[in-house]
């Protein structure tokens, strides 16, 4: 069992729940918040992911539906793809709930393995380099997240995710980065790497 999947099986994702009751009310959502929260026009600006955030507080049902949806989303806009990756990027610095840590970074690298395969224009080594500095920056103040920076992207180097030469550079870039040693024990697109997890939490984030 990978490592990711083993995190996931101890933290089991929490779907969107069909309905959230928020103690005391938030602004524009008190009540229940039912399943077809448009969360992609919520992040639309930067001053609507400061208030979606601020919605978060004390609220984690909001939170953790959040956090599934910025995971899974597939926006075809640039700018969009871009809000979830701010986004994400911001909810990863304020959680402390390490299930939603795990699924932040995972949905992170996913997406920027889309839009790799997407614009060939795209330098892999670069996004890397961008995407880990950014979740570096994110999880600096907490050890424990800068720990499972690695967790997600072992799971994607042990599930063969990397479907091109492309994609698995940037993937052994990453790793390259968060654990140089990990980074060159096996190609990304190998499946059956089975067991390898030496760099499970060790030194997750040694640059």
């Amino acid at each position: 069992m990978s490592v990711t999947r083993r995190a996931r099986k101890t933290f089991p994702r929490l779907a969107v729940a069909v309905a959230f009751i928020f103690a005391g009310g938030t602004p524009g959502i008190s009540g229940p918040v039912q399943r077809d929260v448009d969360f992609a026009e919520l992040i639309r600006t930067p001053s609507g992911i400061q208030r979606t955030l601020e919605r978060c507080d004390g609220h984690p049902e909001f939170e953790t539906a959040l956090a599934n949806w910025l995971e899974t989303a597939e926006p075809s806009l640039p700018a969009d793809r871009q809000s979830v990756r701010e986004a994400s990027l911001r909810l990863l610095e304020d959680t402390t709930d390490r299930q939603l840590v795990l699924g932040l970074i995972d949905g992170l690298l996913r997406h920027a393995m889309e839009d790799i395969k997407r614009d060939p224009a795209l330098d892999p080594e670069e996004v890397a380099r961008a995407l880990y500095a950014g979740i570096r920056k994110a999880a600096e103040k907490q050890k424990s997240k800068a720990a499972a920076i690695l967790v997600p992207a072992l799971g994607l180097q042990e599930d063969g995710t990397a479907k091109n030469e492309r994609q698995g550079n940037f993937l052994r870039s990453f790793l390259n980065r968060a654990e140089p040693r990990v980074a060159h024990r096996d190609r990304p697109s190998s499946s059956g790497s089975g067991g390898r997890e030496q760099g499970d939490s060790r030194g997750a984030a040694r640059r």
